[in-house]
């Protein structure tokens, strides 16, 4: 009897060094575009700006527990691709009218994720009074921002309310978005600690966008290249230096056109 509580008592400690080895991970899959799938240490999955557009295509494999929508243009919002039964989280009225749609304030929990938001322009005002919205998720002791089709530098408020961020996404691809000049801007305003993720460019795919990833890079120190198409961050890491993490699109899940 002692013998096997002993094989149990071992068994137990193994099955627990196991489980804490792998309980700070934390994974951001580059689907294509804006659209990332986020994973928690504790399994939870976050789909942002779902995509089934210009070739890039969410694999029918992904159950998300959230789906975060930053503004209603097809390239951002394709909800129905995304398996399982997931809380779905507007940040612009989608039953409004197109580019007149409203904020809409959120500030949730599902499951170990705490999820809020902000508003911000997606276009200058006198152009367009699109809204966009970007959304901040908050788990495992790290804050990461999504900023959506971001279109102008942040206000003192903005940058208040998004309050300290750990791992930034940026469009860089300009057009739609800022410029490169105001995207480096805003990452000077909000100083990632831990790194800042492009998206939202030029590919083989999209090439309607004049700026490709290696144009926001180019001339940038701590830049780190992925050879697929997920990083996964160290919390355990004291980072003293912020770094640019890339993606290779061709190893996104999308067309097999989709390069840099």
């Amino acid at each position: 009897m002692n013998k096997v509580i002993i094989q149990l008592f071992f068994l137990t400690c193994i099955n627990y060094l196991i489980y804490a080895q792998n309980s700070n991970e934390v994974s951001i899959t580059h689907v294509g575009h804006a659209c990332f799938l986020i994973t928690t240490s504790h399994n939870t999955k976050i789909v942002t700006d779902p995509i089934r557009f210009f070739g890039y295509e969410i694999p029918d494999n992904y159950i998300a527990d959230i789906v975060t929508v930053s503004h209603n243009h097809g390239d951002h919002n394709a909800v129905n691709a995304v398996s399982g039964k997931p809380n779905i989280f507007y940040g612009i009225d989608k039953n409004g009218r197109e580019p007149f749609q409203e904020f809409v304030q959120i500030n949730e929990t599902v499951n170990d994720v705490k999820i809020s938001n902000v508003s911000s322009n997606h276009s200058p005002p006198a152009y367009s009074p699109q809204l966009n919205s970007i959304f901040i998720f908050e788990f495992d002791g790290i804050r990461i921002a999504h900023l959506g089709d971001i279109g102008l530098i942040l206000t003192q408020e903005q940058l208040k309310k998004l309050g300290v961020i750990d791992i930034l996404m940026i469009p860089v691809g300009g057009k739609f978005t800022v410029s490169l000049e105001d995207a480096d801007k805003i990452v000077n305003q909000i100083k990632p600690r831990i790194a800042v993720i492009p998206m939202h460019y030029r590919t083989r795919t999209t090439e309607f966008l004049p700026n490709t990833v290696d144009d926001f890079i180019k001339g940038k120190k701590n830049v780190e290249i992925i050879s697929g198409n997920t990083y996964k961050p160290d919390l355990e890491k004291n980072y003293i230096h912020m770094k640019y993490v890339v993606f290779n699109p061709i190893n996104c899940f999308g067309s097999a056109k989709i390069g840099r």
